[in-house]
Protein backbone atom coordinates (compact mmCIF):
# COMPACT_ATOMS: atom_id res chain seq x y z
CA UNK A 1 0.00 0.00 0.00
CA UNK A 2 1.71 3.30 -0.84
CA UNK A 3 -1.39 5.46 -0.12
CA UNK A 4 -3.58 5.80 2.47
CA UNK A 5 -5.44 8.68 4.72
CA UNK A 6 -4.04 10.10 7.59
CA UNK A 7 -6.69 10.88 10.55
CA UNK A 8 -5.76 14.08 12.20
CA UNK A 9 -9.65 14.37 14.18
CA UNK A 10 -12.91 13.64 14.98
CA UNK A 11 -15.13 16.54 14.92
CA UNK A 12 -19.07 17.36 14.49
CA UNK A 13 -20.13 17.33 10.67
CA UNK A 14 -19.83 21.45 9.25
CA UNK A 15 -18.89 22.91 6.17
CA UNK A 16 -14.97 22.61 6.28
CA UNK A 17 -12.43 25.06 5.03
CA UNK A 18 -10.87 24.29 0.92
CA UNK A 19 -7.77 22.86 2.61
CA UNK A 20 -9.55 20.81 5.06
CA UNK A 21 -11.13 17.39 3.87
CA UNK A 22 -13.64 15.77 5.92
CA UNK A 23 -15.43 12.15 5.77
CA UNK A 24 -19.27 12.71 7.38
CA UNK A 25 -21.47 9.97 8.84
CA UNK A 26 -24.64 10.68 10.91
CA UNK A 27 -23.86 14.28 11.93
CA UNK A 28 -19.88 13.34 13.06
CA UNK A 29 -16.67 14.24 10.29
CA UNK A 30 -13.45 12.78 10.48
CA UNK A 31 -10.66 15.19 9.36
CA UNK A 32 -8.22 13.18 7.08
CA UNK A 33 -5.92 13.64 4.07
CA UNK A 34 -4.36 11.14 1.35
CA UNK A 35 -0.78 10.88 2.18
CA UNK A 36 2.44 8.90 0.85
CA UNK A 37 2.80 6.37 3.11
CA UNK A 38 6.60 6.07 3.04
CA UNK A 39 7.18 8.38 5.74
CA UNK A 40 4.82 6.52 8.25
CA UNK A 41 6.55 3.08 7.41
CA UNK A 42 9.66 3.90 7.52
CA UNK A 43 8.83 5.56 11.51
CA UNK A 44 7.04 2.41 12.13
CA UNK A 45 9.98 0.23 11.29
CA UNK A 46 12.84 1.95 13.13
CA UNK A 47 10.87 3.68 16.34
CA UNK A 48 14.03 5.04 17.59
CA UNK A 49 13.18 7.48 15.79
CA UNK A 50 10.61 8.37 18.03
CA UNK A 51 12.77 8.65 21.02
CA UNK A 52 15.61 11.11 19.96
CA UNK A 53 16.11 14.68 19.82
CA UNK A 54 15.00 15.48 16.26
CA UNK A 55 16.21 17.91 13.81
CA UNK A 56 13.82 20.45 12.49
CA UNK A 57 13.74 19.17 8.99
CA UNK A 58 13.65 15.06 10.55
CA UNK A 59 10.34 14.00 9.00
CA UNK A 60 8.97 12.76 12.34
CA UNK A 61 9.13 16.96 13.41
CA UNK A 62 7.15 17.57 9.93
CA UNK A 63 4.73 14.90 10.29
CA UNK A 64 3.64 15.28 13.66
CA UNK A 65 3.65 19.86 13.21
CA UNK A 66 1.48 19.24 10.20
CA UNK A 67 -0.57 16.97 12.27
CA UNK A 68 -0.94 19.89 14.66
CA UNK A 69 -1.65 22.57 12.40
CA UNK A 70 -4.48 20.60 11.38
CA UNK A 71 -5.80 19.64 14.42
CA UNK A 72 -5.42 23.43 15.52
CA UNK A 73 -7.07 24.69 12.35
CA UNK A 74 -10.86 23.02 13.15
CA UNK A 75 -10.11 23.49 16.57
CA UNK A 76 -10.26 27.15 15.92
CA UNK A 77 -14.38 26.72 15.06
CA UNK A 78 -15.25 23.37 16.09
CA UNK A 79 -14.74 21.03 19.02
CA UNK A 80 -12.18 18.38 17.82
CA UNK A 81 -11.58 14.72 19.68
CA UNK A 82 -7.86 14.68 18.43
CA UNK A 83 -6.38 11.13 17.05
CA UNK A 84 -3.13 9.53 17.80
CA UNK A 85 -0.26 10.68 15.69
CA UNK A 86 -0.18 8.44 12.56
CA UNK A 87 -3.00 6.98 12.53
CA UNK A 88 -3.44 5.59 9.31
CA UNK A 89 -6.89 4.49 7.34
CA UNK A 90 -7.07 1.97 3.85
CA UNK A 91 -9.60 4.21 2.32
CA UNK A 92 -12.89 6.63 2.53
CA UNK A 93 -14.72 3.39 3.21
CA UNK A 94 -12.52 2.70 6.32
CA UNK A 95 -13.12 6.14 7.81
CA UNK A 96 -16.72 5.57 7.69
CA UNK A 97 -16.33 2.52 9.43
CA UNK A 98 -14.30 4.45 12.24
CA UNK A 99 -17.09 6.58 12.56
CA UNK A 100 -19.57 4.36 12.90
CA UNK A 101 -17.44 1.75 15.22
CA UNK A 102 -17.22 4.82 17.85
CA UNK A 103 -19.72 7.17 17.08
CA UNK A 104 -21.68 7.31 20.29
CA UNK A 105 -18.28 7.47 22.58
CA UNK A 106 -16.97 10.26 19.93
CA UNK A 107 -20.64 11.90 19.69
CA UNK A 108 -20.45 12.06 24.04
CA UNK A 109 -16.86 13.60 23.82
CA UNK A 110 -17.62 16.62 21.95
CA UNK A 111 -20.29 17.28 23.61
CA UNK A 112 -18.34 17.28 26.59
CA UNK A 113 -15.25 19.47 25.34
CA UNK A 114 -17.67 21.82 23.24
CA UNK A 115 -16.84 25.50 23.95
CA UNK A 116 -13.85 24.45 26.26
CA UNK A 117 -9.76 24.85 25.81
CA UNK A 118 -6.73 23.28 27.50
CA UNK A 119 -4.69 25.27 29.20
CA UNK A 120 -1.33 24.12 30.89
CA UNK A 121 0.27 25.22 33.95
CA UNK A 122 3.32 24.93 35.62
CA UNK A 123 4.59 26.17 38.81
CA UNK A 124 7.92 26.50 40.99
CA UNK A 125 9.39 28.00 43.62
CA UNK A 126 10.67 31.18 42.42
CA UNK A 127 14.64 31.26 42.21
CA UNK A 128 16.65 33.23 44.72
CA UNK A 129 19.84 33.85 44.41
CA UNK A 130 21.95 31.45 45.88
CA UNK A 131 22.31 31.70 49.66
CA UNK A 132 26.24 32.78 50.98
CA UNK A 133 28.19 29.21 51.61
CA UNK A 134 28.38 29.60 55.59
CA UNK A 135 31.76 30.00 57.30
CA UNK A 136 32.64 27.10 59.09
CA UNK A 137 36.12 28.16 60.46
CA UNK A 138 36.22 27.74 63.68
CA UNK A 139 33.28 25.91 64.25
CA UNK A 140 33.10 22.83 66.56
CA UNK A 141 32.01 19.96 65.53
CA UNK A 142 28.93 20.19 67.32
CA UNK A 143 28.05 23.72 66.29
CA UNK A 144 28.79 22.36 62.55
CA UNK A 145 26.21 19.75 63.27
CA UNK A 146 23.84 22.58 63.98
CA UNK A 147 24.31 24.68 61.64
CA UNK A 148 24.02 21.75 58.79
CA UNK A 149 20.63 20.76 60.92
CA UNK A 150 19.12 24.17 60.31
CA UNK A 151 20.16 24.22 57.07
CA UNK A 152 18.59 21.14 56.08
CA UNK A 153 15.48 22.37 58.44
CA UNK A 154 15.00 25.20 56.59
CA UNK A 155 15.29 23.75 52.87
CA UNK A 156 12.66 21.50 54.18
CA UNK A 157 10.77 23.80 55.32
CA UNK A 158 10.55 25.50 51.75
CA UNK A 159 9.97 22.33 50.03
CA UNK A 160 6.47 22.25 52.17
CA UNK A 161 5.53 25.71 51.47
CA UNK A 162 5.96 25.34 48.29
CA UNK A 163 3.74 22.04 47.93
CA UNK A 164 1.49 23.33 50.01
CA UNK A 165 1.12 26.54 47.62
CA UNK A 166 1.25 24.25 44.81
CA UNK A 167 -1.77 22.81 46.30
CA UNK A 168 -4.01 25.47 46.87
CA UNK A 169 -3.17 27.21 43.60
CA UNK A 170 -4.25 23.61 41.90
CA UNK A 171 -7.39 23.79 44.52
CA UNK A 172 -8.39 27.54 43.20
CA UNK A 173 -7.62 26.73 39.55
CA UNK A 174 -9.79 23.54 39.38
CA UNK A 175 -12.71 25.95 40.66
CA UNK A 176 -12.51 27.66 37.52
CA UNK A 177 -12.02 24.41 35.17
CA UNK A 178 -14.52 21.41 33.93
CA UNK A 179 -11.65 18.41 34.28
CA UNK A 180 -7.93 18.67 35.42
CA UNK A 181 -4.99 16.25 34.30
CA UNK A 182 -1.52 16.34 36.43
CA UNK A 183 1.01 15.27 34.09
CA UNK A 184 3.57 12.68 35.12
CA UNK A 185 7.03 14.38 36.48
CA UNK A 186 10.24 12.91 36.84
CA UNK A 187 11.42 15.22 39.09
CA UNK A 188 9.69 17.57 42.14
CA UNK A 189 10.33 20.32 39.61
CA UNK A 190 7.93 22.12 38.78
CA UNK A 191 5.95 21.30 41.70
CA UNK A 192 2.75 21.45 39.32
CA UNK A 193 2.20 20.36 35.97
CA UNK A 194 -0.90 20.24 35.09
CA UNK A 195 -3.43 20.47 32.32
CA UNK A 196 -7.14 22.46 32.63
CA UNK A 197 -10.22 22.00 30.43
CA UNK A 198 -11.80 25.45 30.87
CA UNK A 199 -14.60 26.61 29.67
CA UNK A 200 -13.88 30.21 27.18
CA UNK A 201 -16.12 31.97 29.42
CA UNK A 202 -14.68 30.75 32.57
CA UNK A 203 -10.88 31.76 30.93
CA UNK A 204 -10.65 35.16 32.24
CA UNK A 205 -11.43 34.33 36.10
CA UNK A 206 -8.77 31.01 34.84
CA UNK A 207 -5.84 33.30 34.41
CA UNK A 208 -6.49 36.28 37.14
CA UNK A 209 -6.31 32.64 39.60
CA UNK A 210 -3.33 31.68 37.60
CA UNK A 211 -1.33 35.28 38.68
CA UNK A 212 -2.95 35.61 42.06
CA UNK A 213 -0.44 33.14 43.71
CA UNK A 214 3.16 35.24 43.73
CA UNK A 215 4.88 33.01 46.33
CA UNK A 216 5.17 30.96 43.06
CA UNK A 217 6.29 31.38 39.33
CA UNK A 218 3.31 30.14 37.54
CA UNK A 219 3.95 29.50 33.51
CA UNK A 220 0.16 29.14 31.68
CA UNK A 221 0.81 28.05 28.44
CA UNK A 222 -2.47 27.25 25.69
CA UNK A 223 -5.12 27.50 24.27
CA UNK A 224 -4.34 23.51 23.38
CA UNK A 225 -6.90 21.17 21.27
CA UNK A 226 -7.71 18.94 24.46
CA UNK A 227 -5.01 16.92 24.21
CA UNK A 228 -4.88 15.85 27.52
CA UNK A 229 -8.37 14.32 27.75
CA UNK A 230 -8.95 11.94 25.27
CA UNK A 231 -8.99 8.92 27.77
CA UNK A 232 -10.86 6.01 25.65
CA UNK A 233 -8.93 4.20 22.75
CA UNK A 234 -10.91 4.19 19.73
CA UNK A 235 -11.96 1.06 17.70
CA UNK A 236 -9.38 1.19 14.85
CA UNK A 237 -9.78 -2.08 13.18
CA UNK A 238 -9.99 -0.18 10.02
CA UNK A 239 -6.45 1.67 10.67
CA UNK A 240 -3.96 0.42 7.98
CA UNK A 241 -0.19 -0.77 9.28
CA UNK A 242 1.87 1.58 6.67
Amino acid sequence: MSRGLCAYAITREHTPDPDVRLVTHDGLALVVAEVDLAPFAELEANPAQWTKEPDDDDPLVVLARRHDAVVRAVFARNPVLPLRFGTILRDEMAAVRLLTDNHEQAAAYLDRVAGHREWGVRARLPHPGQPAEARTEGLSGTEYLAMRRDRLAAAARTRRDGSAAAAALHEALSRHATESVHRTRKSAVPLLDTAYLVRVDAEPAFHEEAQAHEELAVDVTGPWPPYSFVHWELNTEAVAHA
